[in-house]
């Protein structure tokens, strides 16, 4: 699921693809390939699956394109929840890697990011479920004594 706009806006590899080979080169490490037709994570099927379990029911859906260069990319992938690789690496090691990578580009080289737009309403019928782990018989994950 990605826009049209990555396939034809491409000037070379990726970002991402440079860390992949600056990590092979550098440490040693072979994070899994990707394929550039790879399924989002998480894959379409689990966001609306747990949207259900939520109460609520997908309406539409939308692959759109974020337009941007490589240096605003490179800010993204400085963010821990999307730095890269994935692995057991430290977000200093991460972000070593990407100054190593992106050193690699041009940082004016237009970049395109696919996202999956989701759009749920409530469901009709069904009042909002509570999440697993709070069902009735099932003991919570965060207990009082666990806050502190």
């Amino acid at each position: 699921m990605r826009h049209s706009d990555e396939h034809s806006v491409r000037t070379g590899p990726s970002l991402n693809a440079l860390i992949r080979q600056t990590v092979a080169r550098h440490c040693g490490y072979a994070p899994p390939p990707t394929a550039a037709d790879a399924p989002p994570k998480p894959p379409f099927k689990t966001v609306t699956e747990q949207l259900s379990k939520a109460g609520l029911d997908v309406v539409d859906t939308e692959v759109t394109a974020q337009h941007s260069t490589r240096a605003e990319k490179k800010a993204w992938l400085s963010i821990p929840v999307f730095a890269r690789p994935d692995g057991d690496f430290t977000h200093a090691q991460r972000m070593r890697i990407l100054d190593a990578a992106y050193a690699l580009t041009t940082p004016d080289a237009p970049s395109v990011t696919s996202w999956l737009v989701v759009a749920p309403r409530p469901e009709s019928t069904a009042s909002p479920r509570p999440p697993p782990h709070l069902e009735a018989g099932k003991a919570s994950a965060i207990t009082p004594a666990s806050v502190y």
